[in-house]
């Protein structure tokens, strides 16, 4: 089952575990879209065709154990208007689902880490999901690869 958190200050927090009981901590941090921001004009989830999200996720911290874990730009920077962030645990990992937008422009992102690492994004429209979606794969020289 999943467990989810709300943002609070613009940091949703939560804690969850793995199948072998190692603790998984995640902060999705989010700020305020200002009239400075550079990508004013592109695409971002959470928003319409007509206006902006209002906020835009900044970073995503994941920290396993005691190890952080990488999470790429690509895996949020257009994620806009985030409420809610959830956790699930898998066999061979996790995933964080980030519920964003309203209505029109409502969207579910999951992002799905396996060893450790995140290997896949799937962003879906909220009233949409089979016809307006978006999917990104992950691939990363393993860190235990002695090269």
């Amino acid at each position: 089952h999943a467990n989810g958190a709300e943002f609070i200050q613009d940091v949703a927090k939560l804690t969850g575990y793995l199948t072998d009981g190692t603790s998984v901590k995640v902060a999705v941090r989010k700020m305020k879209i200002t009239s400075s921001y550079p990508y004013k004009k592109a695409f971002m989830w959470g928003g319409d065709e007509m206006a902006m999200p209002k906020t835009v996720i900044v970073a995503i911290e994941i920290q396993i154990g005691k190890e952080k874990t990488f999470v790429p730009l690509s895996a949020y920077s257009d994620l806009g208007s985030p409420r809610q962030v959830f956790f699930e645990k898998s066999q061979v990992g996790f995933q964080i689902t980030i519920r964003g937008g309203d209505a029109a422009g409502s969207y579910k992102a999951i992002l799905i880490f396996e060893n450790g690492e995140i290997r896949r994004r799937k962003v879906t429209h909220g009233e949409f999901p089979d016809e307006v979606w978006e999917e990104t794969v992950y691939s990363f020289i393993s860190k235990t690869d002695e090269r």
